[in-house]
């Protein structure tokens, strides 16, 4: 009967704590030891959530036909909440960020210390929440590894949604950069010490304390600075990021708990805590007045242009195909950011593949085009294409970019890694396809820089392995040659500007070009007649008389 009673009610109620469930059977005038062990034989169907236990030792229990369902999720995250779980400050964290975000990122928006006594460190969290089976960590196209909540997974394979997620990851790249410059420009950092999560790389974020950021630097004005042993004890600006819609309070509660954390550390120097978001809820932005964080938004630092540009960047990559036939709203979005110093640099490896698509639309003209397509494998391997181009019963192009600066060399591994790996991938997928695998196939790797000997070498090798298929790479030589082929002046002029005139270049052809003045020059003087080896010994004779 108790079983048959468990079961209605969480049909009816949905899934629930165990204590809840226990309060509400012994409504029906069961006593509460009796109701507590009824629970725990629990019915046919009930699950206990794994590897996450509540307080008092209360456990989420469901029936198994609820598991993964919107009233699931909503359930255990009421639950959470009531309780003060820090698993639901890094639940919503996630949610602020579309419920996927890099596995290195949301180690640090999680709003748990890297190792702390009496706390879960943020590796220990992930880990939970991973075997609670609450989120997955997936690697996605490029070999990244992701975070993205259970019953969202399925989005990853969503075009769209990649596209978002690289605009957004762009834009913060860029704001970080900006923000960086300003705190370094106004004094408030140290000008070297400052570091931002894309200066030390995709595996680590800046430290203070036992608390990741995605920006942190130490700070020696008066107002943060402290002494000990009578020398001077820096403080610390740190920052977080998200540009992704308006943030609400429950959102930035893990934010809010990690700055709490580090004030209650008595070894640490004071901190100035800045966040930054596109735009705040009024809830949020009180909150966090209140705790005496700065809820910094992209228009108050930036100005109302640059934040409207950082905002289209989502939308540009979201909409690839509208902007490759509107070459100008790339031209657009490079004025409107190149006020952020090192935003140029920024973009211009990032959009290239955009630039490119314009570009090929010249090179292989009556082509279907299709712009960053997964692909999967028979065994679930999975490959990014940046530019697809194909012709019914013709052939079918691959083109992979980097875009790097024109002064730089493409990594020798990415070359290996695009040969042996991602080749491989795509051929297999095509195979698996009954009307392209009678294609032709070519694979190209475009990029705005130079490849290295060594890896000019790999592909010649490759090709001379593979003669069913071709393999070619461009250098920057051929992707302005291309580009100057379609006459498009806006391209050429788009292209020219951010992808071929680099400082850095400009001062090597300069050079090259003073050079050659040189060496025209000292061609042009008269030459001296070589003197004889033998004139000394004559200038001695006539000196001597002898």
């Amino acid at each position: 009967m108790t079983a048959a009673l468990i079961e209605e009610i969480l049909k009816k109620e949905g899934p629930m704590l165990s204590s809840d469930l226990s309060k509400l059977i012994e409504k029906t005038g069961v006593n509460p030891d009796t109701a507590r062990k009824r629970v725990e034989r629990g019915c046919e169907g009930m699950t206990r959530l794994s590897h996450i236990v509540f307080a008092h030792r209360a456990r989420f229990v469901y029936l198994q036909s609820d598991y993964g369902s919107p009233r699931f999720f909503d359930n255990l995250m009421y639950a959470l909440q009531k309780t003060g779980s820090t698993y639901f400050h890094a639940l919503k964290a996630l949610e602020m960020r579309d419920n996927v975000m890099p596995l290195p990122h949301f180690l640090v928006a999680c709003g748990a210390p890297v190792a702390q006594k009496g706390h879960v460190s943020a590796k220990s969290l992930t880990e939970r929440l991973v075997k609670a089976t609450l989120i997955k960590e997936v690697v996605i196209a490029g070999g990244e590894t992701y975070v993205v909540r259970t019953d969202c997974e399925g989005l990853v394979t969503n075009g769209q949604l990649l596209a978002e997620l690289k605009g957004r990851l762009i834009a913060e790249r860029i704001a970080l950069i900006a923000v960086r410059d300003w705190a370094r420009n106004l004094g408030l950092v140290s000008y070297d010490a400052v570091a931002t999560r894309e200066d030390l790389g995709s595996t680590s974020a800046p430290r203070v304390a036992s608390f990741e950021w995605d920006l942190a630097g130490p700070s020696y004005l008066f107002p943060m600075r402290g002494y000990e042993d009578e020398k001077i004890k820096p403080g610390f600006l740190v920052c977080d990021i998200a540009l992704c819609g308006r943030i609400s309070a429950d959102q930035i509660g893990a934010f809010i708990k990690k700055c709490v954390s580090i004030r209650s550390l008595p070894r640490v120097g004071k901190c100035l805590q800045v966040f930054v978001a596109h735009a705040y809820s009024r809830e949020a932005f009180a909150r966090l007045k209140t705790e005496g964080i700065i809820p910094a938004s992209t228009e108050s630092l930036f100005g109302h242009d640059v934040a409207k540009a950082l905002k289209q960047l989502c939308g540009v990559l979201v909409n690839t195909a509208k902007l490759v036939e509107n070459p100008e709203a790339l031209e657009k979005i490079f004025k409107d950011l190149s006020r952020i110093e090192g935003a140029a640099s920024t973009l211009r490896g990032s959009l290239f593949e955009l630039a490119v698509a314009q570009i090929a639309q010249w090179t292989f003209p009556g082509y279907l085009m299709e712009m960053n397509k997964i692909v999967r494998d028979s065994i679930g391997a999975s490959a990014e294409i940046d530019l697809f181009f194909y012709k019914r019963n013709h052939e079918l192009v691959f083109i992979e970019c980097k875009g790097i600066h024109p002064m730089s060399t493409v990594d020798d591994a990415e070359v290996k890694k695009w040969l042996d790996v991602r080749i491989s991938v795509i051929r297999a997928f095509v195979k698996s396809h009954s009307e392209w695998s009678k294609f032709t196939q070519r694979y190209e790797m475009w990029t705005s820089g130079r490849f290295s000997e060594p890896a000019i070498a790999m592909v010649c090798e490759k090709q001379a392995q593979s003669p069913k298929f071709t393999i070619e790479i461009r250098d920057a030589d051929y992707v302005l040659s291309q580009a100057t082929a379609s006459n498009d002046q806006g391209l050429i002029r788009t292209y020219t500007q951010h992808f071929v005139n680099h400082p850095m270049q400009e001062f090597t052809q300069k050079k090259e070009r003073e050079e050659r003045r040189a060496r025209k020059t000292a061609a042009r003087e008269p030459k001296l007649p070589t003197p004889s080896p033998f004139e000394p010994l004559l200038v001695q004779a006539l000196e001597t008389g002898q």
